[in-house]
């Protein structure tokens, strides 16, 4: 645990205008923020949202009781890239990562904790980083931060499909380590207003979770898609399937893959939200108080029979959960269509506090939809990188492990980390194209099917308007 002792220089930055004047309830002091980001979860894995397998009661109590994003997307595929955006408010070709490897990591002036700071909010991260160089955390006022748990290295205890029981205590685990820090933070809370950063592991393979949370999931319960063949894609996507071996997954590899993953959301994810949430009632801090749930990115999970993630801009990969939360401030059960990034945060989260815009930031402001009111965007756009793999790089029957003791999975995915060639993507509410420099191009319809992306129309005659009208969006957007 780190400390730094700051006197802030109290600041009055209320914008004028309707919407900051409901956000503030005219005169109160600027609500507290606790902006949750948990690593790997997909969109659509909440009950409130109708999954068939998960247990997510207070992910639901958010949705019942705050506002739920159905469409909510991730500014890229990967972590370092969305997280990046979620605190600068800006895409990932403009603020310099387009990978993991991509970039450095976010500096203190210019991004979210630093607006905030010179507010006179008191700044708190606690778990994961994977954001801010080493001089912006020592700008922050309350800080733990940790790597993953040792036990959670890939070794002989996880088995080739990334899953296995925890065989930790609960108590000695991160969940609970990052919710009873992310508590005390919220213990000593004074009179000035905070923004506390809870930053979880889960549901980040090995998909691993305490054996009481896996023995409520039965694999023959779980609902797979149905199989779509990679290469119906792209040919990238083929190459990439075929290297990690998901050719080699059969419907119980993933069922059981798939069933750890959906108890470490109801153990990683679930359970800690609502400890946070009641802390934050125990304290009378709830009142008073803005909560924001995403995730960094999502995860295949089944569609196209395979699971983890790649520099693949999917809706697999790229929808995930948006929920807020703030009592009073956000009418309850409320649920939009409106499509939202993670680089709209920063500027939502400035003005539902009562902040000033923000001029750097390209994302858009949520803060009307939150409230009830405004036009939906029609577009939503998100850029990444990848290093491409050769027809012939890792065949079938090569070991999981080689002579060294690298797993087949990080062998494959470091060189698609690469930042060789370019990706971009534009969806509308019916149509989503993707181009890629060494690929074809990916025209989809976007229905209400599981996974959404299965035919690319891009060579249709019948649909050539509809690419010409969205390859015109991103070269205006990103011209390469």
């Amino acid at each position: 645990m780190s400390y730094t002792r700051r006197t802030f220089a109290k600041t009055a930055l209320l914008s004028a205008g309707t919407a900051a004047f409901h956000a503030t309830r005219a005169g109160d002091a600027p609500p507290n923020v606790l902006f949750v980001t948990v690593d790997q979860m997909r969109g659509d894995c909440i009950g409130a949202v109708g999954h068939p397998n998960v247990r997510t009661p207070n992910l639901d109590r958010m949705a019942r009781e705050g506002l739920l994003f159905r469409n909510g997307f991730a500014s890229g595929p990967v972590c370092v890239p969305t997280r990046k955006s979620c605190f600068s408010g800006r895409h990932p070709h403009e603020h310099g990562s387009l990978t993991n490897n991509d970039g450095d990591v976010l500096r203190w002036q210019g991004s979210m904790l630093e607006y905030f700071a010179k507010r006179g909010y008191r700044t708190a991260w606690v778990g994961k980083n994977h954001t801010y160089d080493k001089a912006a955390l020592s700008e922050i006022d309350y800080t733990d931060i940790r790597s993953r748990e040792a036990f959670r290295a890939y070794n002989g205890y996880v088995p080739p499909h990334w899953h296995s029981a925890v065989y930790w205590p609960e108590e000695d685990c991160y969940p609970h380590i990052n919710t009873q820090s992310a508590i005390k933070f919220l213990n000593q809370a004074g009179d000035d207003p905070f923004f506390l950063h809870v930053s979880y592991f889960d549901p980040h393979p090995p998909y691993m979770a305490p054996a009481r949370y896996a023995a409520r999931y039965d694999s023959g319960d779980m609902v797979l898609p149905d199989r779509t063949d990679p290469a119906a894609l792209c040919g990238r996507l083929e190459r990439y399937a075929r290297a990690m071996g998901f050719s080699e997954l059969d419907r119980e590899d993933l069922t059981e893959t798939m069933r750890y993953y959906y108890a470490q959301v109801e153990w990683g994810v679930d359970q800690p939200l609502g400890r946070l949430l009641r802390a934050l009632e125990n304290r009378g801090l709830a009142e008073n108080t803005v909560v924001v749930l995403t995730a960094d990115h999502g995860d295949f999970m089944g569609d196209y029979g395979m699971v983890r993630k790649g520099m693949f801009l999917y809706d697999s990969l790229l929808h995930v959960p948006l929920l807020w939360w703030a009592p009073g401030r956000i009418a309850a059960g409320t649920r939009t269509d409106a499509l939202a990034l993670s680089n709209d945060l920063f500027p939502t989260l400035a003005e539902l506090t009562g902040g000033t815009r923000v001029e750097e930031a390209s994302g858009t402001s949520l803060v009307q939809t939150l409230l009830g009111g405004g036009e939906d965007r029609e577009e939503i756009y998100t850029s990444a990188a990848y290093g491409d793999l050769a027809p012939d790089v890792l065949p079938p029957d090569l070991a999981p492990e080689d002579e060294d003791g690298i797993p087949r999975h990080t062998r494959v995915l470091r060189p698609t980390m690469r930042p060789m060639h370019r990706t971009k993507m534009v969806r509308t509410s019916e149509w989503k194209l993707i181009l890629n420099e060494t690929e074809p191009a990916e025209l989809y319809s976007i229905a209400d099917s599981t996974p959404r992306e299965r035919v690319n129309l891009a060579g249709s005659s019948r649909h050539a308007a509809v690419r010409r009208s969205l390859e015109k969006k991103l070269s205006s957007w990103w011209r390469w």
